[in-house]
């Protein structure tokens, strides 16, 4: 069996490369838009930007991917354009990881020949929650990742899916010097990227193996991999108050701030996708954010969740939600609610309203002047098929004799999303679509003319508008998604912009805003594993 030395050495790197560093090629990948990319960009060049056009014709062989986990990687072919190689991507689909690999052949440098393998990786947004690791050692075998690790990122390189201690890795980008640094026995190295922009990473591999590809004999194998990242600053920041935890992990609950006090309704306790009417709640907790003192339960009502609760002029409104008929351990019986029902902090009672036309759950609600809203959702029926719903409705909180109305239907049907009001207009945030699965697109309802726009899609992968949460401040529109990114709404309206991300990541949580700051409560994480008890607070 041919044996096998890896050479890591940062100097043994510069001794290799010294001759030829000034006119050294890498493959870069890069989106072709710092938010929502519809096409990549593949350069042959010291950097991620064009160089001799000519040269690309080395390496138009290229073989280039887009994703990665559930379901696999799809391939994108590649093209040669004017100053690159070009390739489409859909906008609609993860596109936040590309990458690519190339074996240029054997050359000769120093008189010694070697095998040349490039690989490439583009993380497409600026969100770190998308920072996703690969972890494909056939298509790429030598990688450099990233996450945020406090004021510096963390980059690891790792070779067929091993670290790879001491890895010689070059980072540049806006606001920095070249650093040059190694990697530790767990293939880690940290540094600060001082600014906004992009930033260009690599790595280099040296294997001692001898061998013959394609007739021409080689002496070893090197392996070069770049990873280009957009970054963004952190607006929002996690806040040193401590808030205190959950009194119990729940998801799918209702929250709402009503003066200095934070309520939280309902939700599941138990497991994911596993309902019982014990593992439901029908508790209203309140907390006291001004003193930051202990949750205290202030009322019980229906077992219900995937409900909506809002707040206007100090009082409570709670909309819909499903209830399991079940006990535990019996087959499943849910059954979507149309209750309406408004609590008073002050008498610490409830007060039944109309309820909605139909039963409804998996919605969201929002309160435009005195009207409230409901948008999205289906309807559980038990054995029967769920409905998803077509219609959204109005309720005149004014009113002394109120009833439900129909606005103009929305232009889709979709169930977790996330809905807030802004500058007198509705905006429904992503969700799952009844066809089509998990969406990051945006819907605009304008009660003025009583229609319906398509607002930007959100930054991230595909699941980033499933299960969000949504509420605007003085500040602008903020939502809170499943990566943990926090993203505000431009000031133009077009495109939805990174400004900050959550300690722990969470969907179908209750993100709410008191005085300047940003409550985060409730949810499951997926990086976690399980329900979030901990409360946090940002602000800028």
């Amino acid at each position: 069996m041919m044996s096998r030395r890896l050479v890591w050495s940062g100097v043994l790197l510069a001794m290799l490369i010294a001759p030829q560093i000034a006119h050294a090629h890498f493959l870069w990948l890069v989106g072709d838009s710092p938010s929502n990319p519809t096409g990549v960009k593949v350069y042959f060049s010291e950097g991620p930007e064009a160089d001799d056009p000519d040269l690309l014709d080395r390496v138009v062989a290229a073989e280039c991917w887009v994703g990665s986990g559930r379901g696999g990687p799809s391939q994108v072919e590649l093209k040669k354009g004017e100053e690159s190689l070009v390739g489409s991507l859909d906008a609609n689909k993860d596109n936040t990881t590309v990458f690519l690999r190339h074996t240029y052949g054997v050359i000769t440098r120093g008189g010694k020949p070697f095998l040349l393998h490039y690989y490439g990786k583009a993380y497409t947004t600026p969100l770190p929650g998308n920072w996703n690791m690969v972890n494909d050692q056939e298509r790429l075998p030598l990688e450099v990742s990233a996450s945020p690790a406090g004021e510096e990122t963390r980059f690891k390189v790792t070779f067929n899916g091993k670290p790879a201690a001491g890895a010689a890795l070059t980072i540049d980008g806006p606001g920095m010097k070249e650093t040059e640094g190694v990697a530790d026995e767990q293939g880690v190295f940290r540094c600060a990227l001082p600014e906004t922009g992009l930033f260009a990473i690599r790595a280099k591999l040296v294997e001692q193996e001898k061998g013959e590809h394609e007739g021409a004999a080689y002496e070893e194998v090197r392996h070069y991999s770049t990873l280009t990242l957009r970054r963004a600053p952190s607006v929002l920041k996690p806040l040193a108050a401590k808030l205190p935890e959950l009194p119990q992990g729940t998801t799918s609950m209702g929250a709402a701030v009503a003066g200095d006090v934070l309520f939280v309704y309902g939700g599941n306790y138990g497991s994911a996708h596993e309902y019982s009417n014990e593992d439901q709640s029908g508790d209203l907790w309140k907390l006291d954010l001004k003193k930051a003192g202990k949750w205290e339960k202030v009322s019980q009502g229906p077992r219900l969740q995937g409900l909506a609760m809002v707040e206007h002029q100090g009082l409570l409104y709670r909309v819909g939600g499903f209830t399991a008929m079940n006990a535990e351990g019996e087959k499943q019986n849910l059954q979507s609610q149309a209750s309406f029902a408004r609590f008073d902090p002050k008498s610490g009672e409830w007060t039944d309203l109309p309820d909605l036309p139909r039963g409804r759950s998996s919605h969201d609600a929002a309160v435009v002047g005195d009207t409230l809203y409901v948008v999205g959702g289906w309807t559980l029926q038990g054995d029967k098929d769920s409905a998803w719903h077509d219609t959204a409705l109005a309720f005149d909180l004014s009113a002394k004799d109120a009833q439900w109305k129909e606005i103009a239907n929305p232009p889709f049907k979709r169930r977790a999303i996330a809905l807030a009001a802004s500058n007198g207009k509705l905006v429904c945030i992503g969700g799952m679509r009844e066809d089509g699965g998990p969406t990051r697109e945006t819907s605009i309802y304008d009660p003025a003319s009583d229609s319906w726009t398509a607002g930007p899609l959100l930054q991230g992968g595909g699941l980033e508008g499933f299960g969000a949460s949504a509420f605007a401040t003085q500040d602008g529109l903020y939502v809170t998604t499943i990566s943990g990114s926090i993203q505000r709404l431009s000031d133009d309206g077009k495109t939805w912009e990174y400004v900050g991300q959550v300690k722990y990541p969470r969907f179908f949580h209750r993100m709410v805003p008191y005085q300047d700051q940003l409550v985060i409560v409730g949810g499951a994480s997926m990086t976690a594993g399980g329900k979030v008890e901990d409360v946090e607070l940002l602000g800028r």
